[in-house]
């Protein structure tokens, strides 16, 4: 009878897995996308009812992932979306005097029952699968450490890592086992870079209890996969591990929402991901790294169609309805056609330019109403203080230079060719020919009249010409010459009665 019982222990021994240790993950390809600025939005998930759980919930780890994946784009239908905005604790919250659902954490999310927030079902009795997909933020102090990720699941549970290439990293597969629906699984992953890494977690269940809790610990921790029954029972919140949180998941690469509401996402077929067009999801969208629809508002993925943007449009922008492949993104993108103006993009994303403030400076000049204009071609430097009178006017060409001061009393009036006679009165025969040859011989000539003076010019007077004849125009040449006329004439007489 001993013999027997020895015998039956070791049956159930050998029904029930053996305590396992996974091999580390290394991540060492590219991520998909470099670390956005914003705090994600959480994971999407996707939940169906099974009919028939016993064919549409594979039972081998070489078959649990295709498998849900092809019962969940089976169903694709019927199933229920929503974002995961607590952390990752799901329950259906039973207590048959058993908590088997309530995991390692309890009461650690307000505003959840105590074993965890709710599946999209929490009845004990529907089968269903759940598939969470997204994108993990690694950030730098996580590259090149030990980070464990933990997992306490009833009935089932795989997580798997995708990099920029669609590789994937299984990290937990832990499917289906008759006799042992609970489970504790924990497995540590290298990240090589920091950035966005796809993410997908799939979770099946088929009735009583239900629970789902993913979490991470980052140190020295021996891994270990085992039933969560199974001696040494090792509760993962006690040893440290901390439940992952929505703002460390992103739906999209730029790491926005992918629906304007919150709530709202939506899940495609993986092998759709990164494809031309729209891979499924409505006019707009595309199927995106991770597997969930996301606008097409990245210059690879533009617009309605998804279409790539081009060398002219190399931008893809919001606009008032979607998005569409443009100029630019900001005045930075565009280039000003010349030093008097301003680039400026337009609500449109089209470049397009403005006026810099009148004044300035420019190459030759200052800028005038977009325009270069030199310095020296303006009113106040070739107006009349140039070539008006200050330059051509009364002090160039006036009075001082051609009229009264020049060529009129100070050059050839009076002090020239008037005034005494010795000067220019023609009592001097050397200086103004009086009565010799040249002057005509004729007294009358030089007598001292208005009309005379004709030896200025033919006597070989060297006197400036110009201006009037007689000097100053009055009679005073007869006063001088006369009595010097009269002493000529009696000496002639004289001689002539000798």
């Amino acid at each position: 009878m001993r013999l027997l019982r020895i015998l039956m222990l070791l049956l159930c021994g050998l029904s029930i897995p053996r305590t396992a240790s996974a091999q580390a993950v290394m991540v060492s390809g590219p991520p998909v996308a470099p670390l956005p600025e914003t705090t994600g939005a959480g994971l999407c998930v996707a939940t169906s009812v099974s009919r028939n759980p016993a064919a549409d919930f594979p039972q081998s780890q070489s078959t649990y992932i295709a498998g849900i994946n092809a019962f969940m784009e089976a169903n694709r239908g019927n199933r229920v979306t929503s974002v995961l905005r607590t952390p990752l604790d799901l329950s259906n919250n039973l207590n048959d005097g058993r908590t088997l659902s309530y995991g390692d954490f309890t009461g650690a999310v307000a505003g959840c029952p105590v074993g965890g927030c709710d599946f999209g079902y929490s009845d004990a009795v529907t089968s269903f699968a759940t598939r969470l997909r997204g994108f993990i933020a690694v950030t730098s102090d996580m590259v090149d450490r030990p980070l464990h990720f933990g997992f306490y699941a009833d009935d089932s549970v795989s997580l798997a890592l995708f990099d920029r290439d669609q590789t994937s990293y299984p990290v937990i597969n832990r499917p289906l086992t008759l006799g042992s629906p609970t489970w504790r699984a924990t497995n540590t992953v290298h990240f090589a870079q920091p950035g966005l890494y796809g993410v997908e977690v799939l979770h099946a269940n088929v009735g009583d209890h239900a629970a789902l809790e993913m979490s991470v610990y980052d140190g020295v921790f021996t891994d270990f996969e085992r039933a969560a029954t199974m001696p040494p029972i090792i509760n993962l919140a006690t040893e440290g591990f901390v439940l992952v949180t929505p703002g460390m998941f992103h739906q999209t690469e730029s790491g926005q929402p992918s629906f304007p509401a919150p709530t709202e996402c939506a899940q495609c077929n993986r092998q759709f991901a990164n494809a031309p067009g729209n891979g499924g999801c409505e006019t707009g969208y595309r199927c995106n790294a991770a597997a969930l629809c996301a606008p097409c508002d990245s210059s690879l993925f533009c617009g309605e169609s998804c279409s790539p943007c081009g060398a002219s449009t190399p931008y893809c922008v919001s606009q008032t309805e979607g998005f569409a492949c443009a100029q630019c993104q900001d005045a930075n993108d565009c280039v000003a056609p010349d030093e008097c103006h301003l680039p400026i993009c337009t609500e449109t994303g089209n470049c397009a330019s403005t006026p810099v403030e009148d004044g300035t400076e420019c190459t030759g000049g200052t800028c005038q109403q977009g325009e270069c204009r030199p310095v020296d071609a303006g009113t106040p430097d070739a107006g009349a203080a140039d070539s008006g009178e200050v330059d051509a006017g009364e002090a160039d060409a006036g009075p001082l230079d051609a009229g009264a001061a020049d060529a009129g009393e100070a050059d050839a009036g009076a002090a020239d060719a008037g005034g005494p006679g010795e000067v220019d009165g023609g009592s001097h025969p050397g200086v103004d020919g009086g009565s010799t040859g040249t002057d005509g011989g004729n007294p009358t000539a030089d007598s001292g009249v208005l009309a005379g003076d004709a030896g200025s010019v033919d006597g070989g007077s060297p006197e400036d010409p110009s201006g009037p004849e007689s000097g100053c125009g009055c009679q005073a040449g007869p006063s001088a010459l006369f009595p010097m006329a009269l002493l000529a004439l009696s000496l002639v007489v004289r001689r002539g009665r000798r």
